[in-house]
Order: structure tokens, then C-alpha cells, then sequence
């Protein structure tokens, strides 16, 4: 196999929304152009994208910023580096410790924690804030529900379709639920927005205050 089939394979499902019956994938480049804004805006130097998978987040904005992104998976660092030669790449996760400690201004990732179980987004926040600076942010962009009660109406309505494939495709991941991860942060002494876009998708952005 190619080293860069897996990439391909991702950057043309995300365009293409092939089977995407969950609308996973909707407006797709609509909420990366909307991150991509908020970190031009918030004037930042150094950005770290965890989960950068082929680059599509960040991969333009490395002509001007720094950026490292970070992929667990060899393929997809490999399939961005193709694309993007000013990026810097780390083979890794969520779930290291923050190789270099409060240098980023922006710590951003899309689409990819709701692989972590709950413990884990736990300690995975507390990595990402090691590497911010102060009044440093974290962008969360991925599937999630607001509480329980969104997420059982979620399972009542697909079963009611009989779309049990569906609602099994929803529960074997971990979607955070939005009320949660609020609570955590806050209690962590963080500032926490969060902004609903389309069907599963949100935005939370974490303040790592001075």
C-alpha cells in the first residue's frame, strides 16, 4: 500500500461526504475557515494542531505562523507534509505529556477527541494546557451533545427511523457531552465558551488565564 493512501482516502471523504448520512462532515470547511479566523484574530505565533491529520486546519496558516501539528497515525503526517513543507510535525497524542511547556498561543483540535473516554479528555486538557502560554486558548472543534437528554433523544429518534446501524455508529465513539467538559474546565478555573454550529458538531473554547 502507498504510505499516502490513508490520507488520500481522508481528504477525499471529507469533500466528498460519501455515505456521511450522520452529516458528520457538513460544513466541513465552513468551521475550519471559521477556526482558521479565530486564530488569525487572536493574533497568534505559535499554534499546535493535535489530531492535524493531513493538515487541513492549519496547513495554510504555516506560511506566517508556526505551527507543529501532532498525529498519532505515520500515514497522515506523511500525506501533510506532502502538502504543507512549512508545517512542523510530532508523531504522537493527546495523551503526552506537553513535549515544550507554555510557548503556544493557541493549542487547536478538529475532529478527533471524541476518540478519547472520559478520563482521558480529562488528562488531555491538562496536556494541551501545558503547552499554552498565559491567556493562551484551546479550540476544541468535534462531535458532541449538549447533555444526556440531547444524547437519548439522539438514540430514541434514530431507533424510531430504524436506523439502529446509525445510532451504534454515534455510540461506540465517545462524543463529549458539552454540560461536562463545561463543568470540568470550570472547575479547573479555566474560562469556557462553547458554540453550537450543525448536527453534532460544536466549538469550546478553553482560556488558560494570566
Amino acid at each position: 500500500m502507498n504510505m499516502n493512501d490513508k490520507a488520500a482516502r481522508f481528504d477525499k471523504m471529507v469533500r466528498e461526504r460519501k455515505d456521511d448520512e450522520l452529516g458528520l462532515f457538513e460544513k466541513y470547511d465552513e468551521i475550519l475557515c471559521k477556526i482558521r479566523k479565530k486564530i488569525i484574530d487572536s493574533k497568534a505565533k505559535t499554534v499546535i494542531d493535535i489530531g492535524c491529520g493531513t493538515g487541513n486546519l492549519c496547513g495554510q496558516l504555516s506560511k506566517t505562523i508556526e505551527v507543529i501539528g501532532i498525529d498519532k497515525s505515520k500515514e497522515m503526517l506523511e500525506g501533510a507534509k506532502e502538502k504543507y513543507k512549512n508545517m512542523k510535525f510530532v508523531q504522537g497524542s493527546f495523551l503526552d505529556k506537553a513535549f515544550m511547556q507554555n510557548k503556544a498561543d493557541i493549542v487547536v483540535t478538529t475532529f478527533a477527541f471524541h476518540a478519547l473516554k472520559e478520563d482521558q479528555k480529562k488528562a488531555a486538557i491538562k496536556n494541551m494546557l501545558g503547552y499554552l502560554k498565559r491567556d493562551g486558548k484551546i479550540i476544541i472543534a468535534d462531535y458532541m451533545f449538549k447533555n444526556d437528554l440531547e444524547k437519548e433523544k439522539c438514540k430514541k429518534n434514530l431507533l424510531f427511523l430504524e436506523r439502529r446501524e446509525l445510532w451504534e455508529a454515534v455510540n461506540c465513539k465517545y462524543y463529549s457531552k458539552v454540560e461536562v467538559l463545561e463543568n470540568y474546565v470550570r472547575q479547573l478555573g479555566l474560562e469556557v465558551n462553547s458554540e453550537y454550529i450543525v448536527n453534532f458538531t460544536w466549538i469550546v473554547e478553553i482560556v488558560k488565564k494570566s
